[in-house]
């Protein structure tokens, strides 16, 4: 009887402490910037909001027709945002007595199904509201319909305040932390905000917490979202510029080991669930003798709240170690300054231009191209013009009447290793994009090298996975496509090649080439496992941020979905290892002479074995090799793995020229020495491990 009143008194008191306070709606835009519902709250018990009195709870009722396309906010007076949920519920009605809770046991809301009624955890931290500031003042809820069509209201909506309240969300992370502030400024599809970035990796086998510093980077960004049907996915993808103090010049800086430079990419996992197909297939076409984006898998948070796992990737630029092709500058109009470099996509055109040829089935449909390099505001109409030539040359070959002939067909215009390699990359994944859109192509001057040039490649979140028209025994060619079935239209340009019995066999020489060697199933099974062991910890996290195992988000895939990641990750490696054996049976060609790259063309990125006054030797090496910093004032010695992994650090006593080191126990591949300076950017140099 005595607990049972004890009970009574307990309850009590928390109700006593507790405060509820109700909001009025309204209609919510269709298809248009959101909805701001305001809510004064006055009289709060404490008005300081801490873990010992603060927010509990958000509870709210919304008639909507197609709940999918719905996003909420709360937005706290001092300005904090707190997402509670994004784009979930498909085709379902309604938000009905729908609370929030941060401490609650109850999954995330996007595990439930419409009507959303009962307790769920926000997308968000209701915790990051607690954070000191003064709870009396204006609140807000902000509701956006993202998508035409359906239409409905915010009946009302309910916040409450009590004891035991969270506390802000705190991180810790075994991979790389990316954190971002943006002072209170939504990031934008377009114009890009000025914002702050910290990013903290205190090496491998350490943890990076939200409350370290910036030991990598805490500066100025200007930051923007990326992409076209990635940019509807609730985690955004985000394209930044890493400026100096003064925000108005950009600056270079090195990250986890790749070459400075200013312009980057935060690429989401939303829409790839293993998190590794892009940085896979990168892996493979860098291993085959191109370059391909360096990358490393991270956590971002954004103005507190935990947004998942990310890769931190290079933007595909112009440069002597990233497409290293010569710089075209404005006044390089004529002669041989005027053929090269250049960049160019197929993709959407704009800014860009229109060929002259149409497909048959849709002739009043043009295939397009979009300029990189030079971008389109920069490029002058010379050499907009040229290369546009380049283009219509290749292009009158290939469609004219003797496109296989070994002197006025295509083959004399490109450089067909790396077209072999990027339809072997494209095809291997069972990418049907890399023959309609996210296509890159490069040339350089022509006193260097007059061919045209496939890739880098790019964009592999639809690979490596069964879409509904997709066959189960995952067989059939993507370069076969039909032209007009795409948003943009699919390039025929191997559909021709292919047709052609040299070039059928040089990819069957790279082929069985690679196959016995990056493309090895046991190669590619033991990159995957390492990767999926690199993520273990971070994917839990990521896929209780975004509840979307077991469902079809992004791509339209089919079932059955993955609902575990390891589930995930077998998928993935059974889809592969059925695609390189179907390939391995249907590829045409025969190989009479075998393919043999040797070291210095297979991995082409390893331009010289001195830097700056800075040699390694032996290059490539077995067990060890020596630094030599000669006139270098060197401070410390960083190594990095091909992905981007810390795997060696030496701090260099003071006057030292040469410093050993050990590599017996590395993988064997591409490694990138870091020698650190007094007040001078690191001087980078790349060595091979036998």
């Amino acid at each position: 009887m005595i607990r049972y009143f004890l009970a009574i008194i307990l309850l009590l008191s928390l109700q006593v402490q507790g405060q509820t306070f109700s909001g009025t709606g309204g209609s919510v835009p269709d298809a248009a910037p959101g909805g701001y519902f305001d809510l004064p709250v006055t009289g709060l018990s404490s008005t300081t909001l801490t873990h010992a009195f603060g927010l509990v709870r958000v509870c709210i009722n919304i008639n909507h027709t197609y709940d999918g396309d719905l996003e909420a906010k709360l937005i706290a007076p001092d300005g904090t945002v707190v997402s509670l949920f994004t784009n979930i519920g498909g085709g379902g009605d309604n938000f009905t007595a729908t609370c929030f809770d941060s401490v609650s046991t109850s999954p995330g809301i996007g595990s439930g199904t419409p009507p959303f009624t009962g307790t769920f955890l926000p997308e968000g931290c209701l915790g990051n509201i607690n954070n000191g500031q003064n709870g009396n003042g204006t609140w807000r809820l902000f509701v956006q319909d993202d998508a035409a069509s359906d239409t409905g209201i915010v009946v009302d909506w309910q916040l409450t305040f009590g004891s035991n309240a969270p506390t802000p969300f705190a991180m810790s992370t075994d991979l790389p932390l990316v954190m971002l502030n943006t002072h209170g400024q939504t990031i934008l599809d377009g114009p890009r905000i000025f914002a702050n970035m910290k990013v903290i990796d205190n090496g491998t086998g350490m943890l990076n917490h939200s409350t370290d510093p910036g030991n990598v980077y805490d500066g100025t960004i200007d930051i923007s979202i990326r992409g076209a049907s990635s940019a509807s996915y609730p985690q955004k993808s985000y394209v930044l510029t890493t400026y100096q103090a003064d925000s108005t010049t950009d600056s270079n800086v090195v990250f986890f080991g790749m070459p400075s430079e200013h312009d980057w990419i935060l690429l989401s996992g939303y829409n790839d669930k293993s998190f590794i197909r892009n940085t896979l297939m990168f892996r493979l076409f860098n291993s085959m003798g191109h370059y391909a984006t360096r990358t490393r898998h991270c956590e971002v948070m954004l103005n507190g709240e935990y947004m998942g796992v990310y890769i931190f990737m290079e933007k595909i630029k112009r440069d002597a170690n990233r497409v290293n092709i010569s710089k075209l500058r404005v006044q390089d109009t004529t002669g041989d300054q005027l053929t090269g470099g250049y960049i160019f996509e197929h993709n959407f055109p704009y800014p860009g231009w229109t060929t002259h040829y149409a497909p048959d089935s849709c002739n009043t449909r043009f295939y397009e191209f979009k300029y990189s390099y030079p971008s389109g505001d920069s490029i002058r109409p010379q050499q907009a013009s040229y290369i546009q030539h380049v283009v219509d040359t290749l292009e009158n070959r290939l469609y004219g009447p003797l496109p296989i002939d070994p002197v006025w067909g295509y083959r004399p215009k490109i450089n067909s290793s790396s077209f072999v390699d990027y339809f072997l990359c494209n095809e291997m994944s069972w990418n049907n994009d890399g023959f309609k859109k996210s296509m890159f192509f490069h040339k350089t001057r022509d006193s260097h090298d007059p061919t045209l040039h496939a890739g880098p490649i790019w964009d592999f979140d639809w690979s490596l996975k069964r879409m509904p028209w997709t066959p189960t025994d995952v067989s059939g060619w993507m370069y076969t496509a039909e032209p007009c079935t795409g948003d943009v239209l699919f390039l025929p340009w191997w559909k021709i090649m292919m047709t052609d019995t040299v070039f059928q066999n040089e990819v069957r020489c790279h082929w069985e080439y690679f196959r016995q060697h990056a493309f090895s199933n046991d190669s590619i099974d033991h990159y995957i496992d390492s990767m999926a062991l690199l993520l273990n910890q971070a994917q839990a996290r990521h896929f209780s941020r975004w509840a979307i195992l077991g469902i079809n988000v992004g791509t339209p895939e089919a079932p059955p979905f993955a609902t575990s990641y390891q589930e995930e990750i077998d998928t993935m490696k059974a889809i592969i290892q059925r695609r390189l054996v179907w390939m391995d049976a249907n590829l045409p060609g025969h190989c009479y002479v075998p393919y043999n790259p040797d070291t210095t063309t297979s991995i082409s990125i390893i331009k010289t074995q001195v830097s700056g006054g800075v040699a390694c030797s032996p290059n490539p090496a077995t067990n060890s090799f020596t630094v030599s910093c000669n006139g270098v004032k060197a401070t410390s010695i960083k190594v990095y793995s091909q992905i981007g992994q810390l795997v060696y650090v030496q701090q260099v006593p003071a006057n030292a020229t040469d410093i050993n080191i050990d590599c017996t126990r590395w993988s064997s591949g591409l490694y990138l020495v870091s020698v650190q300076q007094v007040n001078q950017p690191p001087i980078l140099i790349k060595v091979i491990k036998q």
